[in-house]
Parts: structure tokens; sequence; C-alpha cells
């Protein structure tokens, strides 16, 4: 994440402290808080539409796409703790400080069911049981309970009118989230994609490799992007991001190297020739690194596809040597082989080295360092693969004392959770590991 991204975030909510030097003389400070609680809930909630609409400027604000998932996810969390402290702390206090009466009861009525639909569709979002098409359309309904939520704010008394300085700037928040959710409801509506058509498909094992050809105009990426798919077949409309495993071309023709992981996926095999695809532009950060550097490529399973994007803009005239290390279960299995072959003989200063599973062998940090020798410290890392191993070679690396701003990956998930299972599992192991020093001495 960009550090102006995180300043903004921090800045956003700073403002609206002010009620509390302005107002104190008037209001209970616990009604104060309530009241400050509630617009951060707004304004977290206004910037987490925002988010969602994919658009140039939040990438270049917030940083690559799958570092915006990331935030968004917590920016939602802190706007629903923010929403249940508001509720805890007796909002409706608010109305006998200002009016001497109840709140309005259609204000009360939009903020109940704002608040409620926020509450349940949120904590849904993190129940990575659920699934995927169910997630997918109640997640966007979120919009239609924070519009509600906004409206309470407008109608709702409060120790300032909406139509001061605080109440603009926090309405300001409002208005946007309002504009985006209607923004995505609308592009989501006519489409805000290329038309392709699937013209080749080559099925290697789990891996389907799929070719498109652009109808009309073709989208824009870059080596190493990812795309949102979808299929105009039964069962494959679905919305899935895939990395583009093309380099940029002339006739816009984009290929797709998908692995079979789930439900949706495990189908990708059954698409026809000719099948009509929706495509959207490139998106995310995992960009090449300056091609006049020695650098390391890891790459685990399908997540060779950036890595052969990247291989294909190269000329072999660049100065800097590029280590490309493969884990595959074995090369029997691995349909990209013969591509990575022809790519070493055009590019000299490509260098391919496999894994294989199968045969006990593992890319392992220690055996990094030893391939790399004493320049091995300075050369840049570049990883796409399984999270589990990702996070097994950054700890490796960590304990080699290996400088980690140099790791370069990507972090995209569309939806994650917040680790409850682990953290349960983690207390339950503690408790257990404890338990007998507490115990009573016989």
């Amino acid at each position: 994440m960009k550090p102006i991204g995180l300043t903004f975030i921090i800045a956003s909510i700073l403002p609206p402290l002010l009620i509390f030097s302005q107002f104190g003389g008037q209001a209970d400070s616990g009604v104060l808080l309530s009241q400050y609680f509630g617009m951060v809930s707004l304004i977290f909630m206004g910037l987490v539409q925002v988010m969602a609409t994919r658009m140039k400027g939040v990438e270049a604000l917030f940083g690559p796409l799958d570092r915006v998932y990331v935030l968004h996810k917590w920016l939602a969390i802190f706007a629903i703790a923010a929403a249940f402290l508001h509720e805890s702390l007796d909002a409706d206090a608010l109305a006998k400080t200002v009016a001497g009466g109840e709140t309005d009861g259609l204000a009360h009525k939009l903020g109940e069911i704002g608040y409620n639909g926020i509450l349940i569709l949120g904590l849904g979002s993190l129940a990575t049981f659920i699934p995927y098409n169910i997630w997918r359309w109640t997640h966007r309904l979120i919009g239609i309970f924070f519009a509600l939520a906004a409206a309470h704010f407008l109608m709702i008394p409060n120790v300032f009118s909406w139509s001061d300085p605080i109440g603009l700037y926090v309405a300001a928040f409002c208005f946007a989230g309002v504009a985006s959710f209607l923004y995505l409801t609308y592009k989501g509506m006519v489409g805000r994609t290329k038309t392709y058509e699937v013209e080749d498909i080559q099925i290697y094992g789990r891996i389907t490799s799929v070719t498109l050809k652009p109808e009309g105009k073709p989208t824009s990426h870059d080596a190493g992007k990812f795309a949102y798919v979808s299929f105009d077949q039964d069962g494959m409309g679905e919305v899935h991001p895939y990395t583009i495993a093309s380099a940029p071309r002339k006739d816009g023709r984009l290929r797709f190297c998908i692995s079979a992981l789930g439900d949706y996926t495990s189908r990708v095999h059954e698409l026809q020739i000719g099948t009509k695809a929706q495509i959207s532009k490139g998106y995310g950060g995992f960009r090449p690194i300056a091609s006049n550097r020695d650098q390391i490529w890891i790459a685990g399973g399908v997540g060779i596809t950036p890595f052969l994007s990247w291989a294909q803009t190269l000329t072999g005239e660049e100065t800097g040597q590029f280590y490309l290390y493969y884990g595959v279960r074995n090369r029997l299995e691995n349909p990209f082989e013969e591509e990575l072959e022809a790519l070493q003989s055009r590019l000299p200063n490509l260098h391919v080295q496999y894994f294989e599973s199968d045969m006990g062998e593992y890319i392992d940090a220690r055996l990094l360092k030893i391939l790399q020798g004493k320049f091995f410290d300075v050369m840049p890392i570049a990883f796409c693969g399984p999270e589990v191993m990702r996070k097994a070679l950054m700890r490796d690396l960590k304990a080699l004392k290996y400088p980690l701003r140099l790791f370069h990956y990507e972090e995209f998930q569309m939806r994650s959770g917040l680790g409850l299972r682990k953290l349960f599992k983690f207390l339950v192991q503690q408790v257990n590991r404890h338990s007998g020093k507490f115990a009573p001495a016989k």
C-alpha cells in the first residue's frame, strides 16, 4: 500500500474530531463520541465503495489492486466496528440533547436497517465457506444498506447541521460512496469490458490454456497483470480474475492458463471454440523488475503465467540475468516446458531450473543463496505461487537476513477471512500447553 493512501485514510477521520472542541459544552461526551464513531463508519464505508469501483485513481492513490482489496477488507471491518460503537454508546441520547425529544422515527428506522444490513452482510463476507456465487450477489447489496445509513445521517438530529462544514465533509464521503455504488450497478448492467471470442483451447492435465481474440478494440494490459474474465456459456458466467499469460500483442490476442482448483475452474476445459468472453482491462502491480538488474523469478505450478508474459517482452539484449526457478510436481506433467525451452533458446540471459516435488526437490532459501553466491542479498526476487509456499520462503529468507523489501509478490484474493480458525487453534494449543502449569499440587 502506498504511504500517501494510508496518510489519506488517517487524515480523513481527523476533521470530525472538531465536534469535541466545538460542541463540548452543548452535549454529553458520550453523545459526541457516539456521533464521532458514526461519522468514522460512514467515511470508511464511503471509501470502501469508492475502492470497489477499481477506477484508475484508486490504484494511483492506494497502490496495486491486490493491496487495495486487502485494504478494502480491513476498512470495512473498521467501519463495522465504528458503527457498533456508535450504536452501543446510545445514539438516541443525541436527539434528546439537541431537540428535546426522540429521534425521528424514519431516520431511526433507516439507521437501524442500514446498520443491521451492513453488519450481517459485512461479517458474512468474511465467511469464506459461503459459495462464491452467493457471496458475490449479497456483497453488492451492502451498497444499498450504506445508502440507508447515509440517509440516516442526513435526517437524524445532530449537534450540528449536515449543512455545516463538518456535516458537509462527512456528506461528501456519503455521496461519493453512494455514487460509486450506482456507478458499479450501472456498469454492471451495460458492461465495462471488451468482448473476446475463444479461439483455441489446450488441455494439459489440470491446466487449461485458453487463447482469445478480440471482436473489436482489445483491452489494455501490461505484462504480468491480471484481468477479470467471464465466459458466455452455461455455468461459466461468473466473473473471476486470472493472470494474463501473454505479453501485449499487436493483434490483441490474450492467453490465460487456468488451473482446476475449484468447482468453477474445474469446468474451464468444457469451454467451446467460438464462445464469447467478457474481459476487463489489466490490473495489478506485479510488473517486471528493471531489466538491467540480475534477478530471481520463483514460480510454483500455474504461478508461472506472469513470468511467461515477462519473458515474452525480453529481447535478449538486456544487461541483467534472469534466473527462473520453477517448482512443479514433475516435468512430465509440465505443460510449459517446450515454451520455456523456446524462450531459453531465444534469450541467452534467461536461465530456467526445475524443482520436482515428486523427486523430493523443493525451492529452498538456503539453496538459492548457494546458487547465487555473494550477490544473493542484492538480487530482487519476484514470486508467484501458492500462499503456503510464499510464506515458508519469506520466513526462511528472513532467517538468512535477506532484505524482504526486495521480495516482490502479488497477494490478490477476491475473498479472505480473518484467520479466526487459526487463531482458535492457536489459543487451544496454548491452553493445552499451559494447563498443567496451573493445576493444583497434589
